[in-house]
C-alpha cells in the first residue's frame, strides 16, 4: 500500500510547475493527506463506505467541495463551481449560502432530509444483532 505522501503527490494534491523549479503548488495537500491516512485507518471497518469517501477527496482536490475535520470525523460539503461574491460585489457569509458540512456517507435531498449515519454517532457496525 502507498504511503500517504506517495499518495499525495501521485493524485495531484502537490504540483512543481515547470521552470519553477523551487516552486510548490500544495494548497489542498495537508489536509489531502490527513483525510488518507483517517480514510486508511476507517476501511476496514464492515460498514464503512469507501467509495463515498473518496469521491469526497476527490472532489475535494478538485476544488468542488471542501472538508474538514470534526470530533474525530471527516466531514465534507459539496460547492460546486461557486464563488464567494454576490453580483453587488460583497461577500457573504459562506457557511449560510453553502450550508452545513455532513459525512460523505450520508445522502441529501433536495428538500435537505438527510438520510445515513447521523454526524457524531458511529456507524452501525452490525455486532449487536
Amino acid at each position: 500500500m502507498a504511503t500517504p505522501y506517495e499518495l499525495i503527490i501521485s493524485q495531484g494534491f502537490v504540483r512543481f510547475p515547470n521552470g519553477e523549479s523551487n516552486i510548490v503548488h500544495a494548497e489542498k495537500a495537508f489536509v489531502g493527506k490527513r483525510a488518507i491516512e483517517w480514510i486508511q485507518k476507517k476501511a476496514p471497518e464492515p460498514d464503512f463506505n469507501l467509495q463515498a469517501y473518496l469521491v469526497a477527496l476527490t472532489y475535494y482536490k478538485l476544488d468542488l467541495a471542501d472538508l474538514k475535520f470534526e470530533e474525530n470525523e471527516l466531514l465534507y460539503r459539496y460547492r460546486g463551481l461557486q464563488t464567494e461574491s454576490n453580483d453587488d460585489g460583497t461577500t457573504e457569509n459562506i457557511d449560510e449560502i453553502l450550508g452545513k458540512f455532513y459525512r460523505p456517507d450520508q445522502t441529501i435531498s433536495r428538500d435537505g432530509t438527510v438520510t445515513g449515519p447521523p454526524f457524531g454517532e458511529e456507524s452501525p457496525q452490525g455486532d449487536d444483532q
